[in-house]
């Protein structure tokens, strides 16, 4: 039976902000269950925001942020009856990434819903957001004015840039200082152990690279649903340069990064990437000064913009493995030079505080609209 969570009934206040929880109820996994909490949530939404209206006062905008669209029109629907501003903020392309990830039928019922409220954000919003820098022409395409897009990307808050500074002591860090004492070359991916994330590639490169002379190592702080099975694969194929340590939370990973050689991110090539990508842990190896190898296809290639770093194939092993051995080859005021590009850029382009700004002058400019 399924209740609702009475914890999400009450306000909180964290760093700052003010936050009020729409009503709904509990639920595990992708099922029934959560299809439920997803509709009564997108049902709640406009009368719940008149409810906060009436008792906090009527906003000058309405941002509507969800990791799926079908609220979008009950935050229209509050910002019309409420006189405000509405903005739709597009982190995933629906329903393609129903058809293109989730292997979902173009000629579902759930997709041609999805579709029409896609069209129907698009149409209807003062501005669209989106952190994918691709993604224009795809929303004129479907119903979007241009002039109403804005990139704003995921970035880098004060928390994080503070703990970049500071020297903070962890098994993984220990690890990491030890071995460039004895003069490896420390790679370090920190992140998901799944299968979007193709790690299983970059194991093969070190499994080519056995025979090598470079003295590199590859460390992997994360946890996720193939760490077992890729952990049996460099255990089978004897890849001693390759460590698994536990996931650790993010301020005492910025400490492990800054000790580190460089940082490693793959994503399996999908086509919806087309679009382009923001990953956040990208931003925490740039923000840490290190160099990266960035194993990613997609619209854009921040590695390559910001020149902080080299380029490989997700999937191909002989690709990365080439990509580790020219980083490694590289004189060390090179690499240096690398990771300070990675930092100034994120300082100057990711940081929230700048985000923000842009966001503000967005919404400032629709006050006489």
């Amino acid at each position: 039976m399924l209740e609702p969570d009475a914890s999400r009934w009450m306000d909180m206040k964290n760093d700052g902000a003010h936050y009020a929880f729409v009503p709904t109820t509990k639920y595990s996994g992708n099922g029934k269950a959560r299809q439920l909490s997803t509709l009564l949530f997108s049902l709640l939404l406009a009368p719940y925001c008149l409810l906060r209206a009436l008792f906090s006062g009527k906003p000058d905008a309405i941002i509507y942020s969800s990791p799926h669209p079908y609220g979008y029109p009950g935050a229209w629907m509050a910002a019309k009856l409420l006189g405000a501003k509405i903005l739709f903020e597009v982190r995933d392309i629906w329903p393609l990434s129903l058809i293109e990830l989730a292997g979902m039928s173009p000629t579902s019922p759930v997709v041609a819903v999805t579709a029409w409220v896609e069209k129907f954000a698009y149409k209807k919003s003062d501005k669209v957001v989106s952190l994918l820098p691709c993604a224009k022409e795809h929303m004129v395409k479907h119903g979007m004015s241009p002039d109403k897009f804005v990139w704003v990307p995921n970035g880098v808050g004060d928390a994080d840039i503070a703990a970049s500074n500071l020297p903070r002591t962890t098994p993984a860090g220990n690890r990491v200082i030890e071995l460039r004492r004895e003069g490896y070359f420390v790679l370090v991916y920190a992140g998901a152990l799944g299968e979007p994330n193709a790690i299983h590639t970059v194991l093969q490169a070190f499994a080519l690279l056995k025979s090598s002379d470079l003295k590199v190592k590859l460390l992997l702080i994360g946890r996720g649903v193939v760490r077992k099975r890729l952990k049996e694969y460099a255990e089978s194929e004897s890849l001693d340069a390759v460590e698994f340590h536990d996931q650790i939370d993010k301020q005492d990973l910025m400490g492990v990064l800054r000790h580190a050689s460089a940082g490693y991110i793959s994503l399996r090539s999908e086509p919806i990437f087309r679009f382009g990508i923001s990953p956040n842990k990208l931003w925490d190896y740039m923000l840490a000064s290190l160099p990266v190898i960035f194993a990613c296809k997609a619209a854009n290639n921040p590695v390559d913009e910001h020149q902080c770093g080299l380029s490989a194939d997700p999937a191909c092993p002989q690709s990365i493995a080439d990509a580790i051995t020219t980083m490694y080859r590289l004189p060390e005021d090179v690499r240096e030079n690398m990771g300070r590009s990675g930092r100034e850029a994120v300082l100057q382009r990711y940081d929230y505080r700048e985000l923000a700004a842009k966001l503000a002058i967005e919404l400032e400019s629709l006050k006489n609209k």
